[in-house]
Parts: C-alpha cells; sequence; structure tokens
C-alpha cells in the first residue's frame, strides 16, 4: 500500500519540460522554487538531477550574500556536472549548461563549455523532443551564442 501511495504522489507532482524551460529562463524565485520542490519530489534520475542542478545555479542569483551565492552554485553545478560527465551525448543536458553558462557572472569563470554546446545543441536539435526543441528555439531568440 505505501508503495502505491508514493507511485501515485511520484505521478501528482510531476513536470512538464514546457513548464520548467519558462521558470529557468524566468526572473521569479518563488516560481524557482516551486519547481524544485516539484523536482524533489519526483523520482531521483539522471535527469532529476541534471534539472535540479540548473535550477539550483540559476536560484543561487537571488541569494542575499556573495558566500550563500556561491555556496548554491557549486551545489547546483556539481549536479549537472556529473550527470553531463555520465551523459556527455545527452542534448538537454548541454542545453542546461549553455543556458546558465551564458548568463552566469564571468567572476564564476563557467563559460567554457558554450560553444560547444552551442555546436551540440544545432547538431542534435532535430532528435530532441517537441517541448524541448520549443524551448531551445524561444531560447535561441535571445541567446548569445545559439542560433537556429
Amino acid at each position: 500500500m505505501t508503495q502505491l501511495f508514493t507511485t501515485l504522489l511520484v505521478l501528482a507532482v510531476s513536470f512538464s519540460k514546457a513548464e520548467y524551460f519558462k521558470v529557468i529562463e524566468g526572473k521569479d524565485v518563488s516560481t524557482i522554487n516551486t519547481m524544485l520542490t516539484k523536482i524533489s519530489a519526483t523520482k531521483e534520475t539522471s535527469e532529476q538531477r541534471a534539472y535540479k542542478g540548473a535550477l539550483i545555479m540559476k536560484k543561487s542569483g537571488f541569494e542575499k550574500t556573495p558566500k550563500e551565492k556561491l555556496e548554491l552554485f557549486k551545489q547546483g553545478k556539481t549536479l549537472l556536472e556529473k550527470e553531463i560527465s555520465s551523459n556527455a551525448k545527452n542534448t538537454e543536458y548541454r542545453f542546461l549548461r549553455l543556458i546558465i553558462q551564458e548568463n552566469a557572472p564571468a567572476i564564476l569563470k563557467y563559460q567554457s563549455n558554450i560553444v560547444e554546446d552551442a555546436k551540440w545543441i544545432k547538431a542534435n536539435y532535430s532528435s530532441l523532443a517537441t517541448d524541448v526543441k520549443n524551448s531551445i528555439v524561444s531560447y535561441a531568440k535571445t541567446s548569445k551564442n545559439l542560433d537556429l
């Protein structure tokens, strides 16, 4: 019975990728926190960790002190980079990293994969799910490095 309840709970709090990408491109910490709660309530998978890591890095920009910002950014970076290392051909993870790297302050020195990821995303765009493609097209309109 407990396993059934857990399964139903996970299904009830699942998140859509379209919704996720709107949140990560937005500038509202409350929607970031809501999405983090939804993601944290889902079964832990590689995708869950990558998406969570990117959101944590995004959230770090809303912290009050530089120390808090840096600690949170590093926590998210560790999650995302670990998943990219384990899944180097995953275009969605590279897109998450591109979003973060293009918007990260230069002082963090987290821009080393921008060109590589933009090329990878362009080369593998056609194999992605429609909701991810739509998010990429939307993001590319403001991106300095991703043109489709």
